[in-house]
């Protein structure tokens, strides 16, 4: 399956699927300024919802004014995963999320990458993939990103922007398959990846639990170890997750593991506390000079006060692994 697929800063239209895209002034740094990201995750409110709870309307709207350089969400945009819902009442989803949601940061012509989460697009719910598929296919457009690999588009995908490399994969169940991680592998030998200041992951299930309602198989990338290995021999700089809803800057062997907090319904407490955690979305900024020493912000969607890091713990240990706080 092939899109024509928008190149930003082009001022024309390249068919991209399964190929490599020239180097646009939208690949180059930021002028000298730091470069912001900004991430949300979680959005949804309960089975079956079309509407948003007050929090995403607010940060929507707060992203629309500071106008960070990239929008990413974690995944979870809408709410299913729920074999009573309907065809129609799953459209309904996605028409209510692009109508609170993407077209109000499309107008802002900020480049929005996500991945599918599993009440978006879970490996077992064919409908849920096939109209996740569907809607992203009809509003590819709306992201505004400048693909650079959108052959498997909306599942696993790869763009650029202001020479930051960024890639998607379908983590919005447990086991990715073997041909994502060789996808991926590919992807990140390529000369665009190795030329970029940075390489961000973009995935909805994270490789180590945070939070006890997950802490269990099947809430986390399967093989978590190999997984993370793979990103470090492969030069990924920093993998983003959603699915938690708690937000904690996490690093295990020396790799950035950002569990992104939820600005949805459902926020939920840290292993080993009692008070849930704050909804949360973040800024990512990115120096000029130095790439790797990007740091994180963290803001409460009402009032966008920032949130403390001091109050996190300084390590999580869950089933299958520690992960030690990330002080940025």
């Amino acid at each position: 399956m092939k899109f024509i697929l928008p190149a930003v800063g082009l001022g024309m239209l390249f068919i991209l699927a399964g190929c490599v895209a020239p180097r646009t002034t939208s690949d180059i740094s930021n002028n000298g300024k730091p470069l912001r990201i900004a991430v949300i995750s979680d959005l949804n409110s309960g089975y079956g919802s079309v509407t948003y709870n007050k929090e995403v309307v607010e940060v929507v709207a707060e992203l629309a004014r500071i106008k960070p350089d990239v929008i990413l969400c974690a995944g979870d945009m809408v709410a299913g995963q729920k074999k009573s819902l309907s065809e129609e009442n799953i459209w309904a989803m996605w028409q209510g999320f692009k109508s609170t949601v993407l077209l109000p940061l499309s107008k802002t012509k900020i480049p929005f990458g996500f991945t599918l989460g599993n009440h978006d697009a879970s490996p077992s719910f064919a409908m849920d993939r096939s109209l996740a598929l569907q809607f992203w296919t009809e509003n590819v457009q709306a992201t505004n990103l400048h693909f650079i690999d959108s052959s498997h588009y909306p599942f696993y995908f790869s763009y650029l922007h202001k020479n930051i490399f960024f890639l998607s994969w379908d983590a919005a169940g447990a086991s990715v398959p073997t041909e994502v991680y060789e996808w991926m592998k590919g992807q990140l030998a390529s000369k665009i990846a190795h030329a970029a200041r940075l390489r961000i992951l973009l995935g909805h299930l994270p490789l180590y639990p945070i939070v006890g309602a997950k802490n269990k198989p099947g809430e986390v990338i399967a093989a978590a170890d190999i997984a993370l290995n793979f990103f470090k021999n492969n030069n990924v700089d920093l993998y983003i997750s959603g699915h938690q809803h708690a937000w904690y800057p996490a690093k295990k062997n020396g790799l950035s593991l950002l569990n992104a907090g939820c600005i949805g319904d459902g926020e939920r407490p840290i292993i080993g506390h009692s008070e849930p955690a704050k909804k949360a979305y973040s800024i990512i900024e990115i120096p000029a000079g130095e790439a790797q020493r990007f740091s994180y912000r963290s803001y409460n969607p009402v009032g966008h006060q920032i949130i403390d890091s001091g109050s996190l713990p300084d390590s999580v240990v869950g089933f299958n692994g520690v992960v030690e706080k990330d002080i940025r």
